[in-house]
């Protein structure tokens, strides 16, 4: 990654002056403190032979300055790690999954010709799969960061990528063969003026991204530690691993032949809008047509690959439906929580990031190492980290009663309501949707409406009764006339706080867990605006594991929409 500062503006200049000081002090700090196992972290980062990008080179004028920021990263993860599961995973043990399972690690973009190899597809053995170099990749998945798993040579490799948010100018054509612009999701390196320092938000793209390689985990099919297959007490038949046998791979097709691509505004029979692609007669084609000729090899032996917390549910014709959603959770409050390992002081944390799945992670956690004794402080990110087949099965035994007094198992209980989350069928969530509507009724100004987004209110767990006053002085402005209606709607956002409480609180004990009251964190964001909070809207997809992201730009819909799921990528 290279920064021409010259073209920046002054607060960004700025901004990249402190990041490099701050790099710098910690850097000669750990070497001093730790220098044993700081240059462990060098050597293991020399072995990829380049596969890892190391520095991020600024330059002003004639001069470049490198700053070392793979090497603090990986050095802190390994060290965050040892400190939130209390001593029980070495840090050695951390660094050596770490570099056994991420084999290339960049900083910027993928780069053609060296990055061909990794593929964004529904499984291993997907002959649709899309190399991450590719325009498609672009067009399909607008990333700011991922993890994938991909095979090289018959042996299961991953590679980690974030991205730098831009424009890629000219990227295709429309109907009338005028150039189109692509803009590309990521960190926006060029602009560091407003939200997250720079440093705090490579340290939570990486320890994300880096924990989705943690999670994973290679299952002996001859001594499973975990069932293949379980019905569980909802009836309904789930799998917890992949068996691999073949898989799909660039290595050979040299370079990638793409077909001419044309933007296009037209919209399916659902109204979905739809991008198409001219083929070598000039007929447009749907996207998914396109194909990069991937080779197909078969495996020697049959591989079982886990991944964390997912399962798919085998549905009634054989096919499978992922459930990977509350995964997500798991892996991003692991982060933060190396974050605040590394730095207790840190203040501008992201946490707009997955609140619901990370809310739910978190009481899974604080309760589960309190019924686990005396000895149980940080063994579920342990068992997470290194072992996730263990936490996956002592959830999936775990058996729930619901108010209907029907049964789940534990897994699926926290599973199904992030998947209510994230489809949007949440009561909170169609309260976001009616905004619009409420906006609209309440004919409310753009300056109005402005001034409820920096307020942050709709945004907030609990509202007290001063932000409940103060929220409906915001809704009914200077029109009296409002005030029932307001108070209408405030009365039933408060009431869908309640309820999501209550289901929040009600974790341990449907669990089986030992209860523990958990002091909620203050935001450590509430001075960023509602604006910068949900400039990005993250779906994942529940047909292939990967994280996705989908940019919701309508005004109102774009505030109260939100159910926290910015991400970096």
């Amino acid at each position: 990654m290279d920064i021409n500062l010259d073209k920046l503006d002054s607060v960004t200049q700025t901004r990249y002056k402190e990041f490099k000081e701050k790099v710098k002090e910690l850097l000669a700090t750990y070497q001093q403190t730790d220098q044993e196992r700081f240059d462990l972290v060098k050597e293991k980062i020399e072995q990829t032979n380049g596969n890892w990008d190391t520095t991020i080179k600024l330059t002003s004028g004639n001069s470049m300055e490198s700053v070392d920021i793979s090497q603090l990263l990986a050095y802190e993860y390994c060290l965050a790690t040892e400190r939130i599961t209390n001593g029980k995973v070495s840090f050695e043990s951390t660094l050596d999954k770490l570099f056994s399972g991420i084999q290339k690690f960049r900083i910027g973009n993928p780069v053609p010709g060296m990055d061909d190899e990794c593929l964004y597809g529904k499984g291993f053995d997907d002959p649709t799969a899309i190399p991450v170099t590719s325009k498609l990749y672009r067009m399909v998945m607008n990333a700011g960061a991922q993890h994938l798993d991909y095979f090289r040579d018959g042996s299961f490799t991953g590679a980690v990528f974030i991205y730098e948010r831009g424009t890629i100018k000219g990227f295709a054509k429309d109907e009338k063969g005028n150039p189109v612009d692509m803009k590309i999701d990521g960190i926006d390196f060029s602009d560091l003026s407003k939200g997250q320092s720079l440093l705090t938000n490579l340290r939570q793209t990486a320890f994300h991204e880096w924990t989705h390689n943690a999670e994973k985990e290679v299952i002996d099919s001859t001594s499973p530690t975990i069932d293949y297959e379980y019905q569980s007490e909802d009836g309904k038949t789930y799998r917890n691993y992949e068996r691999i046998n073949s898989y799909v791979t660039s290595e050979n097709i040299g370079n990638l032949q793409e077909p001419q691509y044309i933007i296009s505004t037209q919209r399916d029979s659902q109204g979905n809008r739809k991008r198409y692609f001219q083929d070598k007669n000039g007929n447009l084609r749907p996207l998914s047509e396109v194909k990069f000729g991937l080779d197909t090899k078969q495996l020697g032996i049959e591989y079982c690959f886990s991944s964390g917390l997912t399962t798919r549910e085998v549905m009634p014709n054989g096919e499978t439906r992922m459930h990977n959603i509350i995964t997500e959770g798991f892996v991003e409050e692991t982060a933060r929580a190396m974050i605040r390992a590394i730095d207790p002081q840190v203040r501008d944390i992201d946490e707009g990031r997955y609140p619901e799945y990370v809310e739910m992670a978190k009481r899974v956690i604080e309760s589960r190492d309190v019924n686990l004794g005396e000895n149980g402080q940080g063994q579920t990110y342990a068992d997470f980290l290194m072992h996730s087949s263990e936490l996956k099965r002592d959830l999936e035994s775990r058996t729930v009663v619901l108010d209907d007094g029907s049964k789940v198992d534990g897994l699926h209980y926290i599973s199904n309501y992030a998947d209510r989350v994230q489809s949007r069928q949440t009561r909170k969530s169609q309260f976001y949707r009616n905004m619009p509507n409420v906006a609209g009724k309440l004919n409310l100004s753009k300056a109005q409406i402005n001034k409820v987004r920096q307020s942050n209110l709709l945004q907030k767990r609990v509202l007290t009764e001063d932000e409940q006053n103060y929220l409906r002085t915001l809704l009914v402005g200077k029109n009296p006339n409002n005030q029932a209606y307001v108070d209408t709607v405030v009365a039933d956002f408060v009431d869908i706080l309640g309820e999501e409480a209550e289901f929040f609180d009600g974790i341990a004990e449907k669990l089986g867990y030992l209860d523990r009251t958990i002091e909620e964190q203050k935001s450590t964001n509430e001075l960023v605006t509602m604006d910068d909070m949900i400039s990005a809207y993250k779906e994942i997809s529940s047909s292939d594991r990967k994280r996705r992201y989908e940019t919701v730009r309508s005004d109102i819909e774009e505030v109260n929409s939100r159910e926290g799921e910015k991400i970096h990528e």
